[in-house]
């Protein structure tokens, strides 16, 4: 509490002093390990953060997983898997922002919701396009549970620049790394805070342009 206290106060310092504008935006996907009870998965990873200054942005991230089981966490099924979905949103300041490299602190709020699944047996869902008229259905594992969690998650974020795609507009693409410890709150149906709380390390391609 005492780091995510001190973060709070360098963002708000920056708020305050900051002079310039940087109107930027960067998008990021990749890859990231996401806890789960004693074991850490591997997800698909998005985020989006715009700069308000040189060093301050403010954005939304995305991660999902699912991770297969071979027991029901209490219901009547030996085959199970759970949807992780985490929706937050990232505060960062970046301590070191020079061309070709950025090493950024921050620290992000948000949820997590898994759903829990029973492989044994599935249920249909439908979509209908209005448009062409043509309905598309599909099987799933069927619905057991849905645990929700409150996040809180400190990390460090460093992009190397790898090359330039548009010298007008300042845009370049970057190779993205972010560590961090990800704690969860609150009480579930099948799983506790503690089954996903541990650190996250993640790898990706980031998108930085202006855009003025």
């Amino acid at each position: 509490m005492k780091h995510i206290i001190f973060l709070l106060g360098i963002f708000s310092f920056q708020l305050i002093s900051a002079q310039s504008q940087q109107a930027n935006l960067s998008a990021t996907i990749g890859i990231t390990t996401i806890p789960n009870f004693d074991n850490q998965g591997i997800g698909f990873d998005l985020s989006a953060r715009y700069y308000f200054t040189d060093a301050f942005s403010l954005g939304g991230h995305f991660y999902t997983a699912s991770p297969k089981f071979n027991h029901g966490f209490g219901y009547d099924t030996d085959r199970t898997l759970i949807n992780m979905y985490a929706i937050d949103v990232p505060l960062q300041y970046d301590v070191i922002n020079t061309e070709k490299f950025t090493l950024g602190l921050g620290f992000s709020n948000g949820v997590l919701l898994n759903v829990l699944r029973n492989r044994n047996e599935t249920t249909e869902e439908e979509f209908w396009d209005t448009e062409t008229g043509v309905g598309t259905s599909w099987n799933v594992p069927k619905k057991i549970k849905t645990d929700a969690y409150y996040l809180v998650t400190p990390y460090a974020d460093a992009s190397y620049k790898l090359l330039t795609l548009d010298k007008e507009d300042f845009t370049s693409m970057y190779i993205t790394a972010k560590a961090g410890y990800q704690n969860a709150f609150g009480n579930g149906f099948y799983s506790k805070a503690s089954d996903f709380r541990n650190y996250i390390v993640s790898l990706g391609i980031t998108i930085k342009g202006t855009t003025d």
